[in-house]
């Protein structure tokens, strides 16, 4: 069958597919196919505790508490917290480099 896109970019399927759930699978060359799917009912995320830590750490950036989460991985957050006080955020980085290569924001030199 034919479907033409709407302006708002909808297809409709008739009301046989009313309120079904389908995956998109997207392939080259702006094809794609519809795969109906059931609904798995799903357990709403849950929102991390703040804990309160006996030396009263938190991991580094500013945040006012710490998870669980983060207790567990402290070691590596703060190693990390170094290496961008050491290096700069992938942002400071990237600066810098175009800092030093005037010539890559010239013209086109394909991609980086």
């Amino acid at each position: 069958m034919l479907k033409e896109v709407g302006a708002s970019g909808q297809i409709s399927l008739g009301k046989k597919y009313a309120g079904k759930l389908f995956d998109v699978i997207l392939h080259p060359g702006d094809r794609f196919e519809l795969i109906p799917v059931r609904i798995v009912a799903t357990a709403p995320p849950q929102t991390p505790q703040i804990l309160q830590v006996p030396d009263g750490w938190v991991p580094p950036g500013g945040y006012d508490g710490c998870t669980q989460w983060a207790l567990d991985n402290r070691v590596a957050l703060e190693q990390y917290a170094r290496q961008i006080e050491e290096e700069g955020t992938a942002a400071e980085q990237l600066q810098r480099f175009l800092a030093e290569h005037p010539e890559m924001l010239a013209g086109d030199h394909g991609e980086i």
